[in-house]
């Protein structure tokens, strides 16, 4: 028995010390790079305390930056840092309304001993266009199984494609999770890219919104720390 509580306990050890190498600042910075590099960025006007809010007594902040192309309505990037609770980002991003596309939205969350990674399409609550998200994502498929990837909240899965990135993995294969969201991203991006006027952005957006901000970061940790008030603000700019 002891034997037993002394290895989970070194097991444990080891991933805070994988947890603590992670470098979250660099893979915030990472995914911006990959965002300038396809899309001219312009920045848009965002409230004081949605762009840099700090939670009671300097514990946790959150960085939000949005932008907006020629193409793309809204790109949000948030930094989330609640040590030792959770470290990460969180990007959304939602084409123009004439645009025959799907929402993207992704997040990467390391906690304690793991790491929680998301990454997927999101359409129509009435399921019209599951075929086309699905088509998205699924070259990537392989990828997403070798780190366990799951079929993601079940409030979620009406408007997802189905075969998204949602996983919770070690610490040590974090390059292998970002690598894996970055290539959902560019996949989207080449959807939008391509995409004809039609009513598919419209109709994603009204149902995006509606299921992340009923079950989003107004119902989690950062809601509980920073106030409902902000919560509710925060969660109009981030998913409308």
């Amino acid at each position: 028995m002891f034997d037993t509580v002394l290895r989970r306990a070194r097991i444990v050890e080891s991933l805070l010390k994988a947890r603590l190498e992670v470098d979250v600042a660099g893979l915030v910075a990472g995914a911006r790079a990959r965002l300038e590099s396809r899309l001219p960025l312009e920045a848009t006007t965002v409230p004081a305390d949605l762009a840099d809010k700090r939670g009671p007594l300097g514990w946790g902040r959150v960085r939000t930056q949005v932008w907006q192309t020629p193409r793309l309505r809204k790109i949000a990037l948030s930094h989330v840092d609640v040590k030792p609770m959770v470290e990460g980002f969180a990007l959304a991003i939602i084409p123009h309304p004439r645009l025959d596309a799907p929402i993207f939205g992704a997040d990467f969350m390391a906690l304690p001993t793991r790491v929680s990674v998301n990454a997927d399409v999101y359409g129509p609550r009435d399921g019209t266009a599951k075929d086309r998200l699905r088509d998205i994502l699924q070259p990537l498929g392989e990828s997403f199984v070798r780190l366990g990837t799951g079929a993601g909240p079940a409030w979620a899965q009406p408007i997802s494609s189905g075969v998204g990135l949602h996983a919770k993995v070690s610490p040590r294969v974090v390059d292998d999770a970002f690598a894996a969201l970055t290539a959902a991203l560019a996949r989207y991006l080449d959807v939008v890219d391509a995409a004809a006027d039609g009513p598919l952005a419209g109709a994603s957006a009204r149902d995006f919104f509606a299921g992340f901000h009923e079950n989003g970061p107004r119902r989690g940790p950062v809601g509980k720390l920073f106030g409902a008030d902000w919560a509710e603000r925060y969660s109009h700019l981030f998913f409308e």
